[in-house]
């Protein structure tokens, strides 16, 4: 069964909605193993006349590290993110791939749920991607 809005993948009492298949986060070790490739690949074929200095391979493994660190920093951000709205009022659009229709969620966020490196936040018995929340408002503006 794939993990798309319409067939909506129930564990417990929870339902994941949302379209699951899709990357959320960026796999850091595909993208070390790809660098890596790439350095003995440029090591392998420069110009012996011309070589390339240490000094261009160290920063080019500080780039690498700098971009593992804030899609690292990002995750523990976007985490952060959805535990600050549990207990108030949010609004999701999500779209259902099987009939291309969107579906709206509104209703108070009683937890988070991390699976598989996605975030989500309960709202009901739906557990809607973080990535698809449009509006996050206080009781107060429901009551007014």
């Amino acid at each position: 069964m794939a993990d798309t809005v319409s067939s909506a993948e129930s564990t417990g009492s929870i339902t994941y909605v949302g379209n699951t298949t899709r990357s959320k986060t960026t796999n850091l070790t595909a993208d070390t193993s790809t660098f890596l490739k790439l350095l003995v690949a440029q090591l392998q074929y420069q110009d012996p006349l011309e070589p390339q200095t240490d000094t261009a391979f160290v920063t080019q493994l500080a780039q690498m590290t700098s971009v593992e660190q804030m899609q690292q920093m990002n995750k523990a951000l976007s985490s952060s993110q959805a535990y600050s709205m549990i207990g108030k009022y949010a609004y999701a659009e999500v779209l259902n791939e099987k009939t291309g229709v969107t579906e709206c969620y509104c209703g108070r966020v009683d937890s988070v749920v991390i699976k598989d490196s996605a975030v989500y936040v309960v709202v009901g018995e739906n557990a809607i991607p973080i990535s698809d929340v449009l509006q996050v408002y206080d009781e107060s503006v429901i009551s007014d």
